[in-house]
């Protein structure tokens, strides 16, 4: 395939633009801002289209990143091209509420359909995505991305089974991954829900033994550990009125005792004080003749001597009477105290009769409520040991995601054999590009079980990562270039290089432009330098130069 006529209406910053460009080499020249990326997407668009994002577009959004500048709805341009050498015109709407596609075989005027695959079959079954892993490299970088892994192996397998591409390998492996992913996903749900069920019968577990244990330290313990102890109450409640009775009992006769003696020393008193005051006034008037006043001083002293003597003799009898009384009072006390000793030991044997019941009362409910909290935890833990086995939904699950995991290994091992020997071709025409790229410093390249590169100096293998920067690039130039090959057998596809060779220094760039230059087909190289243009015309290689300017 190659491109006689880029006819762009507008397009981004582009419009009222017809380029025609050579067969072979062709050089779009021009500052930044010019447009060169811009023509390389209107290129790209014309070939492929491009669709408009659903909401709120993204920074990827090609559609409304090139949508006409100057705000005219006519969003659309045209493309000749020539396949076989017969002669096609492509031309495009790309305003999304008038989008439309016409194709026309020239030679004949005869109209193809875009949207039944005529197009599709002209471009040699080439797709967006294949195109832009292999001939067409952006000015972002010239690595590839991870979808052209895909495209690989799809190619080669299709390849080796004789097939056209019906066979989408990693799209199987995708959905595999992504069904055992899902499957995955509900295995852990589930495993995790039972964990969770199975640690809240653990701590309700847990819970009923303490439960448990308490009951039986309860149980134990006896009733006197449930119950306020009564009857020592009563006991300490009798000793403190036993004796508090028997402290007023003391008091009561020290207090007669001290009134009696008391009563019995002032009537003594009295006794003596008479008699000595008779025995004395008698000696004084012992010899003269009695006197009025004498008789009556012996009179009253008379008379104080009975009053001692009487008070003597009843408060002797008084005494006696008190001891009597005291005598009398004991003994009631102790048949009081007899009595209440034996009203006790009845209130006692009493009160121990209801305790013993009430004790019994509480052990029973206690052996019930333990048999109840044991009779619980048997059926906890046989709970917690039925949580234990994954469900039959959990078993489906870890089924399913260990049988996608086994038909992925299985179909990756299938792919591997399948490809082995397209691959090595494909391995071989690529170290070729290289070995001419790099003038022969690393003669071969390879790709690994999950087609990353693999370069070979000498007995040392080194990934892309391991290189400079220019040797990086050389190597992804030559995976594209060569698997592109593979999928352009009949019909080469323009190739298209934005950029490409800024990190190539003059002599990566020289070796570059000169394998171009041996190529049958159409390039596209986009730059912003003159050494491409320098080196070209120093080399005498021929090519095209198209300029653009702001």
């Amino acid at each position: 395939m190659k491109i006689t006529e880029i006819q762009i209406k507008n397009f981004g910053k582009l419009h009222n633009i017809n380029i025609r460009p050579l067969p072979g080499i062709n050089v779009i020249y021009g500052e930044n801002e010019t447009g060169k990326s811009t023509l390389q997407q209107f290129i790209s668009a014309m070939l492929f289209g491009v669709e408009k994002q659903q909401g709120m577009p993204g920074k990827h959004d090609s559609y409304q990143q090139y949508e006409p500048w100057d705000g005219n709805s006519y969003y659309a341009g045209g493309l000749k091209f020539t396949v076989a050498g017969k002669p096609f015109f492509l031309e495009r709407n790309f305003y999304h509420k008038e989008k439309s596609a016409k194709l026309v075989n020239e030679g004949d005027l005869e109209e193809l359909s875009v949207e039944q695959g005529d197009l599709e079959m002209l471009l040699g079954g080439m797709k967006k995505e294949t195109y832009e892993n292999t001939f067409c490299i952006r000015q972002e970088s010239v690595e590839t991305k991870k979808e052209l892994s895909d495209i690989l192996q799809n190619y080669f397998v299709n390849a080796s089974l004789g097939g056209e591409g019906e066979i989408d390998v990693a799209g199987a492996r995708k959905q595999l991954r992504e069904r055992q992913k899902q499957a995955e996903q509900k295995y852990q749900q589930k495993l995790a829900e039972r964990k969770e069920a199975e640690e809240k019968l653990l701590l309700a577990e847990r819970l009923l033994k303490r439960d448990a244990e308490q009951l039986k330290k309860q149980k134990k313990d006896g009733f006197r550990a449930l119950l306020p102890n009564e009857q020592e109450e009563m006991m300490l409640y009798e000793h403190d009125t036993n004796q508090m009775a028997e402290y007023l009992r003391d008091i009561r006769q020290q207090k007669e005792q001290r009134e009696y003696h008391l009563k019995f020393a002032l009537s003594f008193f009295l006794m003596a004080v008479g008699i000595f005051a008779g025995i004395w006034n008698g000696m004084e008037h012992l010899a003269l003749v009695p006197a009025a006043g004498w008789i009556v001083l012996e009179a009253v002293l008379s008379c104080l001597v009975l009053a001692g003597v009487a008070g003597v003799f009843f408060w002797h009898r008084k005494s006696k009477q008190l001891k009597l009384l005291r005598k009398q009072q004991e003994e009631e006390a102790k048949e009081v105290m007899q009595y209440n000793s034996m009203e006790r030991e009845q209130q006692k044997h009493t009160q121990q009769q209801k305790q013993q019941a009430s004790k019994q009362a509480v052990e029973d409910l206690l052996q019930i409520q333990i048999s109840e909290k044991q009779a619980e935890l048997i059926n906890l833990q046989e709970e917690v040991e039925e949580c234990r086995v994954p469900s039959e939904e959990e078993q489906e699950y870890e089924r399913q995601m260990r049988a996608y995991e086994l038909a992925g290994r299985l179909l990756e091992q299938l792919s591997q054999e399948a490809y082995q020997d397209i691959r090595e071709q494909m391995e071989q025409e690529m170290s070729r590009i290289l070995s001419e790229l790099t003038n022969g410093k690393y003669h071969k390249i390879g790709l690994d079980a999950q087609m990353e590169l693999v370069a070979t100096a000498g007995k040392r293998r080194l990934r892309p990562w391991q290189l400079s920067q220019g040797t990086m690039e050389q190597m992804y130039l030559a995976l594209r270039m060569g698997a592109g090959r593979f999928f352009t057998r009949e019909e080469s596809m323009p190739i298209m290089l934005d950029e490409v060779f800024a990190a190539f220094d003059e002599k990566r760039l020289e070796g570059a432009l000169q394998w171009l230059g041996r190529q049958n087909g159409q390039i596209f190289l986009f730059t912003c330098r003159k050494r491409e243009i320098e080196i070209l015309e120093r080399k005498g290689i021929p090519f095209g130069n198209i300029m653009l300017s702001k």
